[in-house]
């Protein structure tokens, strides 16, 4: 991330923060008392006055009741010899807060300390520093520049008098130059993020580490922070915290995926909190670090190793120099193939067409992205050896990629391929398994290592197949006939070219998954894999010979659509991107509701508009 990103991100948290933090009945609210807090520390003072009782590690500190006199927080140098007065403004320097929020009055008073007591004997210098983390105007800054002029040198003959202010600028300054660590975090999450930071820096991305414990941690973290009262500085401290982890994961070599992988389980939850809230302050915060956070951290990964992705066999590792590198190298891909998706999904939804210009912009985005995708498809056959059906999510992905910007002939040639290739593994002429209906992908890796399907091993029923008929459905006649026919025949009825039934082969269960009536109420926090309804896909009509041309797959394809809308209503999830919608599928496993790639194929004229904003295939 540049540095100019991280920190406006920093910048937007700070200037949330609240003056003091404390428990109130809606939640904690965070401080940047906290902040100056551990800048000091960070600087080796020692604290000498603080606004709040420290607790423990997971506590939030106690505010005092206590007069101030002005002093906030005040540090003692290591020598002992100057005294740091802090005072503390959540407001704007200008010239209306100069009196009535007490800039004046508590400088003032800040300005003459009482340093009788013993711990103070050796100071010779008191440093008074105005700290506000909100703007300033020309007038504010006048405010305390005559204060300044007016005040004395000294307080005694023998201790210097100075005054100083940090504004928002400086305070970000410092954290970026000190405190890009759990501890700017508010005190409550500092032992939890501080084994999350370690184990980020520890574990491999993928790994069993990774996913037993540090993804279970780290979204624990999430459901706290994000929880039902989360406000507006809980959001911005989402990116705050991510910043932190990207510090403590540089030595790791898989950090640059596995942060993105962390970053998307934050989006989730920062997304359910703007779907749950009516304030426009949290909406909008959301919406920024999707744009400016994640879909720019994507845009940054790729355009540095999209040239890396397209080199031959640049995803298939050898570990094990068997078939399971294989079935691994698949799964590599496909991570590979939904992210590119994402983006372009994004890039489809967010970037305008209001003028020629900002037209050609989107349309270069696009097509940059596609040029990505073509470059791992070639280089990486890996990329179209799909494992699961929960693949069909990558797949459509892929398919919008290409479509959104036009590349017909790449669809129909990448599909043809890929469609081949599956024939082969279907007629078991292949040492990869057909595609695994369950999702089981222990059972896919237990199968190439043993050269046997687990008795569990489920490759009779498919959503990828219905998926992928319907994808071609949006290509040109001929070439749409051509390939239904081709995947009809060879790969859900299991026919040889001379239209024979393969040995050993039995048609395949064509599945739809039907969500249920909440889907949208729950799709972003959990997987609903296991609930909803996975209704049969019968082409061609009761009692008649099924459909042997590619045309009379396709008209019987959508007649089983027509059919399928006219049953079931399905309703969109209103103010949500479909490329957050189809994130949310993508980690929690949830297959897709057809609705989300028909959508852009078939013609619907009684379908809900209120749908996500933007759409992923133009």
């Amino acid at each position: 991330m540049s540095e100019d990103l991280k920190t406006s991100f920093l910048t937007y948290y700070i200037r949330s923060l609240a003056e003091r933090t404390r428990d109130e009945k809606t939640g904690t609210k965070f401080g940047f008392d906290w902040v100056i807090y551990n800048i000091g520390l960070a600087a080796d003072w020692s604290p000498h006055r603080l606004p709040f009782l420290r607790g423990a590690a997971d506590e939030t500190s106690k505010t005092k009741s206590e007069a101030e006199f002005g002093v906030d927080i005040a540090f003692l140098s290591p020598d002992r010899r100057t005294l740091r007065i802090f005072v503390l403004k959540d407001e704007v320097l200008n010239n209306a807060n100069w009196g009535r929020h007490s800039f004046d009055v508590d400088l003032r008073s800040a300005c003459a300390p009482d340093i009788s007591s013993p711990e103070l004997a050796e100071v010779s210098e008191v440093h008074v520093i105005l700290a506000y983390n909100k703007d300033e105007d020309r007038n504010g800054v006048e405010h305390f520049d005559r204060l300044t002029a007016s005040m004395p040198t000294r307080i005694a003959d023998d201790v210097a008098l100075s005054l100083d202010r940090w504004n928002l600028t400086t305070i970000v300054d410092k954290v970026k130059a000190s405190l890009l660590s759990p501890s700017l975090l508010p005190q409550k999450f500092f032992s939890q993020f501080s084994y999350i930071c370690a184990q980020f820096a520890d574990f491999r991305h993928g790994s069993d580490e990774w996913t037993d414990q540090l993804v279970p941690n780290w979204r624990r973290f999430l459901e706290e922070l994000l929880s039902e009262l989360a406000d507006e500085r809980c959001v911005r401290l989402l990116p705050v915290a991510l910043l932190i982890l990207q510090e403590h994961g540089k030595a790791n070599q898989t950090s640059e995926t596995g942060w993105i992988d962390l970053m998307e389980w934050g989006m989730l939850s920062a997304w359910n909190v703007a779907k749950n809230t009516e304030k426009k302050e949290i909406s909008n915060a959301v919406a920024q670090i999707w744009i400016s956070f994640y879909v720019a951290e994507l845009d940054r990964y790729y355009r540095s190793h999209a040239a890396d992705l397209a080199v031959g066999f640049s995803v298939h590792k050898r570990l094990s120099d068997s078939l399971v590198d294989t079935v691994a190298a698949a799964m590599i891909a496909h991570w590979h193939t939904a992210r590119l998706g994402i983006l372009g999904a994004a890039y489809a939804e967010l970037l305008p067409r209001n003028s020629d210009e900002a037209t050609d912009a989107r349309e270069q985005a696009l097509t940059e992205v596609s040029n990505w995708f073509a470059g791992h498809l070639i280089a990486n056959p890996a990329a179209m050896r799909p494992v699961l059906d929960i693949h069909h999510i990558e797949l459509f992905l892929a398919w919008a990629v290409f479509m959104q910007i036009g590349r017909d002939e790449d669809v129909y040639r990448w599909l043809l391929m890929l469609i081949n290739r599956l024939s082969v593994r279907r007629a078991g002429l292949a040492e990869i398994p057909f595609i695994e209906g369950s999702n089981g992908i222990e059972l896919v890796f237990e199968c190439v290592a043993v050269s046997k399907q687990p008795p569990e091993f489920c490759d009779g029923s498919s959503v990828y197949m219905i998926c992928l008929m319907e994808l071609l459905c949006a290509l040109p006649e001929q070439q749409r006939d051509e390939l239904l026919e081709k995947a009809y025949l060879l790969l859900a009825l299991g026919k040889d070219s001379a239209g024979e039934i393969m040995e050993g082969v039995e048609p395949l269960d064509l599945m739809l998954w039907i969500p249920p009536a909440d889907w949208s109420d729950r799709v972003l926090t959990k997987t609903l894999a296991d609930e909803g309804e996975c209704a049969g896909i019968h082409l061609g009509s009761p009692g008649e010979a099924v459909p042997l041309t590619g045309a009379e797959v396709a008209a019987s394809i959508e007649n089983s659509v027509r059919e399928t809308r006219e049953k079931r209503e399905f309703k969109y999830l209103s103010g949500l991107p479909l490329s957050v919608v189809v994130l949310a599928c993508l980690k929690h496993r949830s297959p897709l509701p057809p609705e989300l790639w028909r959508r852009a194929i078939f013609e619907n004229d009684d379908r809900d508009t209120e749908t996500t904003t933007g759409e992923a295939v133009s």
